[in-house]
């Protein structure tokens, strides 16, 4: 599926950083168990050392699974879409707001860290979220991005 440059609205960056905590366990729960699947080997096999890394016909599987799940892989995505752009936020203020959400802290125990009410931390992750999408900065031109001279 190709992705457009609209395909992430700030509605559905917001939803990702609300959701990133819950999908980044459910990711390390699913590693996990695919790490716990071993082969039996007998033989020699058995005697030589092991490495603690998966072995290649489970590692092929795991990956064939996970590949055919269309709800992981776009889910992996947008959190891609997340890490790769996250640089973009650079007020310290917002960067904390950003880091704490995305550790699973809700909005009231941000704006009680931060000593902010709850509209304010929603008007800050407004702000990163078109931070992360890539609005042009201030010294940008709308119809080119490109940085006035």
């Amino acid at each position: 599926m190709a992705k457009n440059k609209d395909h992430y609205s700030i509605s559905r960056i917001l939803k990702i950083i609300h959701m990133y905590h819950i999908n980044m366990k459910n990711i390390k729960e699913m590693e996990r168990g695919l790490a716990s699947v071993g082969v039996v080997q007998y033989g020699i096999e058995a005697t030589l050392p092991k490495s603690n890394a998966i072995s290649k016909v489970v590692e092929n599987e795991a990956v064939r699974l996970a590949d055919s799940s269309r709800y992981w892989v776009e889910t992996i995505t947008d959190m891609k879409y997340i890490q790769d752009r996250w640089h973009r936020v650079t007020d310290e203020k917002e960067a904390m707001i950003l880091n704490l959400r995305l550790n699973g802290i809700s909005i009231a125990e941000i704006g009680y860290i931060m000593k902010l009410d709850r509209s304010n931390v929603y008007r800050n992750l407004r702000k990163i979220a078109k931070n992360i999408k890539g609005y042009p900065q201030g010294s940008a031109t709308n119809a080119t991005n490109l940085v006035k001279s």
